[in-house]
């Protein structure tokens, strides 16, 4: 395997101006590693919407100091990203139904629509998303 990064880890402070640096974050690990580009796209938006939930919704009270965990592993077949928050999602942070016109709520839709699995997991010690993408070696 010819990957820059097998495995990768990093938290930052669950801040707007942090998720951006999470997406450069990302797509640095992604950079190197052998997955076709659209791939690789579609694997960023979905951390991209993922990170900024975790942002945006996990601590609601402006004075809660939070963190956002980002997660990078490869396997064989498949690139993995798990975000995961130790907050508590205010209320009317729903996600919009699939096909609906809501102007909010659509990260989760997004999420599903780009990568070829997702799973979320909201608990009382915080919520995590986990991303899985097929890998097909990029020409």
């Amino acid at each position: 395997m010819t990957d820059a990064v097998e495995f990768a880890r990093a938290v930052h402070p669950a801040r707007a101006d942090e998720a951006q640096r999470m997406r450069h974050e990302a797509r640095s690990w992604l950079a190197g590693l052998d997955i076709d580009q659209e791939a690789r796209e579609r694997v960023l938006t979905a951390v991209s919407e993922a990170v900024e939930n975790a942002c945006e919704h996990a601590y609601p009270d402006d004075h809660t100091e939070g963190t956002v965990e980002l997660t990078l592993w490869c396997e064989k077949d498949a690139v993995n990203v798990r975000v995961t928050d130790h907050g508590r999602w205010s209320e009317g942070s729903t996600p919009a139904a699939p096909g609906s016109h809501a102007r909010r709520g659509r990260g989760f839709v997004l999420m599903h629509r780009s990568v070829d699995s997702v799973a979320i997991r909201h608990t009382a010690g915080g919520t995590t998303v986990a991303l899985r993408q097929h890998r097909e070696p990029a020409p």
